[in-house]
């Protein structure tokens, strides 16, 4: 009751502001047709106990486009912990599709896990989404529990086996993996676990940026200028003739499924000048990069819709101010396909002009 009786005067005092013309705006005025395209997070205080006992869970599991995954064991993925009965998704866009796809999956095989575990009340093996939703929190926690007595582990799901040796390096023995094609394989049920709150992109990427730069230096020996790229020519037309060019300028072609990951954001931190492709493969570079870098993007895809600002273009934003953008055409110019997978052609001219002004 005393509990009703705060919220209650809590409310009143925000009503009574707001009919004195005093109100409530995260952006700070009136957001009128809703031109100003944002999203609120919460920061949750890391210094407080985090973790809460619960016995009845149930962690479902859903395929994506594993057009492009790392291997037959790390399909795209996306887990979802219910908590008595209940999963929560963190906004309204994305919401009622998220519910369809763990619908169709309620009713898999249960598999009981004895073990001691923490959970995530939400996993993903898709590479973007895992860097910039989870990877910060997933370190934090690991930090947190390392030194713990009992033998409690965090289940983790990642994209690849290199991620998983990458994390092991943080504490291999309070780890429990679960490979994204084993989670896809059934439902599972932890019969002792605590659960830990999932932190918001924004806290997630400061975690892992502060935590990573800690813990990987600036190696002065490695290549001075690397390109970050897939080698694929459905995103880049013209991809042979750019890494002849930038190879022939001392440009290191640097494919990341090709590179440990402490080698890989090793050399991205290492790096004067670097360029980076769009889309997910962006994400090796924010989680470390802290000096200034390109991007070579679609001229079309810089004005994103609400939808697609939330579920893609919102990690750009983490580094605004330190990378210029390379806007290419788009080739063919009409595409049907979603966002940041447009394939584009590279005007190399330009590009060679835009580095040489900034470095000469």
């Amino acid at each position: 009751m005393n509990s009703i009786f705060k919220m209650l005067k809590k409310k009143l005092k925000v009503l009574i502001s707001y009919f004195n013309n005093h109100r409530i705006s995260e952006i700070g005025f009136f957001n009128k047709d809703n031109k100003i395209q944002y999203s609120s997070l919460p920061i949750i205080d890391l210094s407080k106990d985090l973790d809460f006992k619960n016995s009845e869970n149930l962690l479902c599991s859903y395929e994506g486009d594993s057009t492009f995954a790392s291997s037959n064991e790390y399909p795209v993925i996306e887990s979802w912990l219910k908590i008595n009965k209940k999963t929560y998704g963190i906004n309204e866009t994305f919401i009622f599709e998220q519910f369809k796809k763990l619908d169709k999956v309620k009713n898999k095989d249960v598999k009981y896990i004895e073990e001691k575990v923490y959970l995530l009340p939400y996993y993903t093996s898709h590479f973007g989404h895992f860097a910039g939703d989870l990877l910060g929190q997933i370190l934090f926690y690991i930090n947190k529990i390392k030194n713990e007595k009992d033998d409690r582990k965090i289940v983790i799901i990642t994209p690849s086996e290199k991620w998983n040796f990458f994390l092991k390096g943080f504490a291999h023995n309070k780890i429990f993996f679960l490979t994204p094609k084993e989670a896809l394989n059934c439902n599972y049920s932890f019969l002792d676990a605590k659960i830990f709150p999932r932190i918001s992109n924004v806290q997630n990427y400061l975690l892992a940026k502060n935590i990573l730069n800690s813990s990987i230096n600036y190696d002065e020996n490695l290549p001075k200028k690397i390109f970050i790229t897939t080698n694929r020519e459905d995103r880049i037309s013209n991809i042979k003739e750019l890494n002849s060019y930038l190879i022939k300028d001392n440009f290191k072609i640097i494919d990341p499924k090709n590179h440990e990951i402490k080698d890989l954001l090793c050399l991205i931190k290492s790096a004067k000048v670097l360029i980076s492709e769009k889309a997910s493969i962006l994400n090796n570079v924010i989680l470390i990069r802290e000096n200034k870098f390109f991007i070579l993007s679609s001229k079309t895809e810089n004005n994103l819709t609400s939808r697609l600002f939330i579920g893609a273009g919102i990690y750009k934003e983490f580094h605004r101010g330190m990378y210029r953008e390379i806007f290419c055409e788009d080739n063919p110019p009409s595409q049907t396909v979603r966002a940041f997978k447009k394939r584009i052609k590279v005007d190399i001219n330009q590009l060679s002009q835009v580095i040489n002004n900034e470095y000469n």
